[in-house]
């Protein structure tokens, strides 16, 4: 199991393996699913915890269609109760995540869902971009003062930095952010990979990306930009029938997103300008050194027209060359020979 501290201090890759909702209501699914991530190279496992009906109102249905509460309506809140795992349960597949290495947490919607999930002794928080702007939820999950990872998609920066603002004062301290796009699923045109940068420059952050394109393929683009932190919705196989599955990846897509990103990131490298010392080899051969460029004579005095640059690079470097100008040799030196310090006066 990959150590928390070092997934928000932003060095290392994590991988989260979203079953959501993608369970369907049954503790059987997601325990499958759960196995499945663990064998695809998932680090964690994520889950969607709420309570229904403090989700939503019974007049959502109407007020998105009327921009009015005119007709009561549960059909929002019958849909999601198809969804809720119980605490019990929850509790049984945090056992499971663990006993295979796994972290396991959820997004919590809910005030409610906090308290069942602090029961159960979860160790971070996800936020969903949903809830940024909901001071009540992000003042609790503050006051467990676990570290969270907040998406921040259908968010403005003013209130990306309120919330956390918000999440600081009440006693987070670690803290990551997702870029993410609301859309679902989520076409290149709309990826906007380069939002990662602007939010790490403007709140000082670790920057991840959780991902709602058909593929994984933006999870690469998105660590040559800086992100470590990866989200993918997954289901156990191809083909299966779940509420997300236009979204998500199974095992050997999730498999080969790792292998992608890891491989960015082996190939983003640590910026240094220098050459590597892996190079090193390399250089001796390809650089030059300085050379006699005709037979030099004892008592001569070394001219620029005497002296040849040429590949090995292990004598002395070209920055060398005006040392030696104007210095009399203390003996013969051959065509093409190395130039040596020791040979002049």
């Amino acid at each position: 199991m990959k150590n928390i501290e070092g997934i928000f201090r932003g060095g290392e890759t994590f991988f989260i393996a979203e079953i959501g909702i993608n369970h369907n209501g049954s503790p059987k699914e997601a325990r499958a699913m759960i196995r499945a991530a663990a064998s695809a190279g998932a680090d964690a496992v994520k889950f969607q915890t709420f309570v229904p009906e403090e989700m939503y109102s019974r007049y959502t249905s109407s007020m998105l269609r009327n921009d009015k509460a005119l007709t009561a309506d549960f059909s929002q809140i019958e849909f999601f109760k198809r969804f809720v795992i119980g605490e019990d349960d929850l509790k049984s597949l945090k056992n499971e995540a663990e006993a295979r290495g796994l972290i396991f947490f959820s997004s919590a919607f809910d005030i409610p869902s906090v308290e069942m999930l602090e029961r159960l002794g979860v160790p971070m928080y996800k936020l969903a971009s949903s809830e940024v702007t909901n001071t009540p939820l992000l003042e609790r999950v503050g006051r467990t003062q676990k570290p969270v990872i907040m998406s921040t998609g259908i968010s403005t920066g003013a209130e990306i930095g309120r919330a956390i603002d918000t999440l600081r004062s009440f006693g987070t301290r670690e803290l990551v952010l997702l870029h993410c796009v609301a859309l679902y699923p989520l076409g290149p045109e709309n990826a906007n990979l380069s939002r990662i940068s602007s939010l790490s420059s403007m709140f000082a952050l670790p920057v991840g990306f959780s991902d709602h394109a058909v593929d994984g393929a933006g999870c690469a683009l998105a660590a040559m930009l800086g992100a470590r932190v990866f989200e993918k919705h997954f289901m156990p196989a191809e083909g299966y029938d779940c509420p997300d599955a236009a979204v998500s990846l199974h095992p050997a897509s999730f498999m080969k997103m790792r292998e992608d990103v890891e491989r960015a990131v082996t190939m983003f490298g640590h910026g240094g300008v220098d050459y590597d010392f892996s190079e090193k080899e390399v250089a001796k051969s390809a650089r030059r050194s300085l050379f006699s460029g005709r037979p030099l004579s004892a008592g001569e005095e070394l001219r620029r027209d005497a002296i040849a640059v040429k590949r090995p690079g292990v004598g002395l470097p070209i920055a060398d060359m005006e040392r030696l100008l104007g210095r009399r040799l203390l003996r013969d030196i051959p065509e093409d020979f190395p130039l040596r310090f020791e040979d002049l006066e």
